[in-house]
């Protein structure tokens, strides 16, 4: 297939304009999250889009802060994000987790990070089954908040067996899966409005390649 790119026009309230028609469901979330979180009127996000990737040109591979401004965002994505790949990538390839990410695609979810309050039903679902999300696992992870931060932490740990920089390391994946899932938002920094599950969600692709 094709690379197809989207330019999204970015509104400060995220409920104005609707949808783009076409987009798919992922590519809709993913447009009302950089609506949102960006809040810059005017501004062009351009969505580069490939087979089993995900990718934004202005606002991949920033930190959760530095994704609140463009500014402040990596100057560097190829080497931040170049061992990242997407939720569909590890699904259909769990057979390199074990080379790639040091990780069994049997590991507990419960094992490695805390399932509590509304994610307690996760515990003993193995990190495969988190990303292939059958319906006792998306009736828990409504808005794949849980399928993202695992993908987030095996890109983290792929990067360090890698020996390369990671814009999302193992110790911040988990702190904010531990704010979000204590809290049911997640504040990217000090003086930000707390983001939803849905925004976390869609700024974690954002880092996927």
């Amino acid at each position: 297939m094709d690379d197809q790119q989207q330019s999204v026009e970015m509104s400060p309230d995220p409920q104005a304009g609707g949808e783009l028609p076409g987009l798919d469901p992922k590519g809709a979330a993913r447009r009302r999250f950089t609506r949102a979180g960006l809040g810059a009127t005017g501004v062009i996000l351009t969505l580069h889009s490939q087979p089993g990737m995900a990718t934004g040109s202005l606002a991949t591979c920033a930190s959760p802060s530095g994704f609140m401004s463009i500014k402040t965002a990596s100057h560097d994505p190829a080497n931040a994000c170049s061992t990242n790949r997407s939720h569909g990538y590890y699904k259909n390839h769990a057979s390199v987790w074990k080379s790639r990410c040091g990780t069994s695609p049997d590991t507990r979810f419960g094992e490695v990070l805390e399932a509590r309050g509304a994610y307690a039903g996760l515990k003993d679902f193995t990190l495969l089954q988190i990303l292939q999300a059958p319906k006792e696992v998306k009736a828990i992870d409504r808005n794949n908040v849980a399928m993202q931060v695992v993908t987030a932490l095996l890109n983290a740990r792929a990067s360090r067996m890698a020996g390369t920089p990671s814009v999302l390391p193992e110790d911040k994946v988990v702190a904010m899966w531990d704010e979000y899932s204590a809290k049911g938002s997640f504040r990217p920094t000090g003086t930000a409005k707390p983001w939803t599950g849905g925004q976390m969600a869609g700024y974690l692709e954002t880092t996927f390649r």
